[in-house]
């Protein structure tokens, strides 16, 4: 075995790095044959071959993102152009964070191509178009390219920040453009016998801006067999395996008989087209609500003599039926809590949330950070995607309710700013492994009127924390003026919840 050989199979350790290092460049390119890795760079074989932590490895062990290899081949350049593998994006977005040029090309590389015009011509990876774009890897060659093809998931991939948004935007465009697929099989009657949906009218997806241009990417099916390989085609080609695996038809029919059936309530604001759109952008989030549960929540516990328990109760059963709307029962909400631990907290339905708000007493300290990265962030994130395990499936809303400032107590290594870092950390996390930064998403807002609490999450405001969105108003304020006047409330609660999904920060 050598280092190139070892690179190529995947197999290479920190450990057998180092070693090599000792007698080896790490720029070097390879000058063995019959192994593929002849005229490449140990970064360049890493990133053709598709072993994304590997790319890491080699970077943080010194390796230059932008080396050469024959041919005068950066590895974005070769990834782009002979990339194997399905972790393509992940890979090119290791690359740009460590610096690799977006723009590189040589008179000798496929008359010059770039990196982008290398994806437009070659695999077409929507997630890749997208990230080389945002990167400034943008050309008029590229743009033409781009135009030639007629592919709306590419036009999306290809749009500025400002427009096209993030892979999850691209992403909800995509999904919603499924759903409408749905819609359309089951309008034709010759389909619809047995369709949860057949009862249900049809109305406000068809014309929505955001779905126009993904229908054109579906053809409509004759046959209940070309719509399930439709629906995995569609799938497989914008690279949402992740997300949707084999069998999902029967997921998104449910969330589209859902959707409709909340379009027939005309009590409620959700029920409009443009809010129902939402409750789609809403269902593709796991939604965690991380509860403050100390002292302080009792009447007895804070200085105002606030309830501010009850009104949390309250609030949390509220936002998790929104939350819930158009999701499968078996895709509910997540509930943590800052000191107790109730069993079973994950995927709960309406009925379960009441219980356990019910049964659960303010108690103890407001070790927030700690108990975050504890109870939310190693469970649901650090431990379901690392390099043995990548079983994310929904990027997480984290809604963190609180009434006071971080403390830990005696002895507890809580402080003011456990909370703030804990969120960098994860940022860190998302970056290191090659996720898109809006995997995860915090909301924190204040319940109770304490003026320490409100000066703390002003301070954290002023951090300007990305994807971190605090909420301005004080929950239960402003829930206890809209509790007798229903549409209002949950319009506003709706629209609490939109901001951090839509990208909107809080004045």
């Amino acid at each position: 075995m050598s280092l190139y050989s070892e690179v190529a199979t995947g197999a290479l350790t920190e450990v057998a790095l180092d070693n090599y290092l000792n007698t080896c460049k790490i720029n070097d390119p390879s000058t063995e044959k019959g192994n593929d890795t002849f005229g490449l760079t140990p970064l360049a074989v890493a990133a053709r071959n598709g072993h994304a932590d590997l790319v890491r490895l080699l970077l943080e062990k010194g390796a230059s993102v932008d080396a050469l290899s024959s041919g005068l081949r950066t590895p974005l350049w070769i990834v782009t152009a002979r990339g194997r593998g399905d972790n393509r994006a992940e890979i090119v977005q290791i690359l740009l964070r460590y610096g690799a040029n977006p723009t590189y090309s040589n008179p000798i590389l496929q008359n010059g191509s770039t990196p982008l015009e290398n994806e437009l011509s070659q695999q077409k990876d929507p997630e890749v178009i997208h990230l080389l774009s945002q990167s400034g890897g943008k050309t008029k060659k590229a743009l033409d390219l781009a135009m030639s093809l007629g592919r709306p998931d590419i036009d999306a991939a290809m749009g500025s920040s400002g427009q096209g948004g993030n892979v999850v935007e691209m992403i909800v465009h995509i999904v919603i453009a499924i759903i409408l697929y749905i819609f359309g099989w089951v309008r034709n009657a010759a389909l619809a016998t047995g369709s949860v949906l057949k009862m249900y009218p049809i109305r406000g997806f068809a014309d929505g801006p955001l779905s126009k241009e993904f229908q054109m990417a579906l053809p409509q099916p004759k046959t209940k067999e070309e719509f399930e390989k439709g629906i995995g085609d569609f799938v497989a080609k914008n690279k949402l395996g992740k997300f949707f695996r084999k069998g999902s038809e029967q997921l998104l029919e449910s969330i589209a008989a859902k959707a409709v059936e909340v379009q027939k309530d005309e009590t409620s604001v959700l029920s409009e087209p443009e809010n129902t759109e939402n409750l789609i952008k809403l269902a593709l989030y796991q939604p965690v609500i991380y509860c403050d549960d100390s002292g302080s929540m009792a009447p007895e516990g804070n200085n105002d003599g606030e309830d501010r328990m009850g009104d949390q109760r309250d609030l949390v059963e509220r936002v998790a039926r929104i939350c819930t709307k158009i999701v499968p029962d078996d895709l509910g909400v997540h509930l943590r809590f800052i000191n107790n631990q109730p069993g079973n907290t994950d995927n709960l339905k309406m009925d379960e949330i009441q219980n356990i708000m019910t049964q659960v007493t303010p108690r103890g300290c407001t070790e927030i950070g700690i108990q975050l990265r504890e109870r939310i962030l190693k469970p649901l994130l650090y431990s379901q995607y690392n390099e043995n395990v990548k079983n994310l499936t929904r990027p997480l809303l984290i809604s963190i309710i609180t009434d006071g400032i971080p403390f830990g107590g005696r002895g507890s290594p809580e402080t003011r700013n456990t909370l703030r870092d804990e969120i960098k950390r994860c940022q860190e996390y998302l970056l290191e492994n090659g996720l898109p930064s809006r995997t995860v998403i915090f909301q924190i807002s204040q319940i109770g009127s304490d003026k320490n609490s409100k000066e703390f999450l002003q301070k954290l405001r002023e951090e300007n924390l990305e994807n971190v969105y605090i909420t301005a108003q004080q929950l239960d304020s402003k829930f206890r003026e809209l509790r007798n006047n229903e549409k209002d409330l949950e319009a506003w609660l709706f629209e609490t919840l939109l901001e951090p999904i839509l990208d909107k920060k809080s004045g």
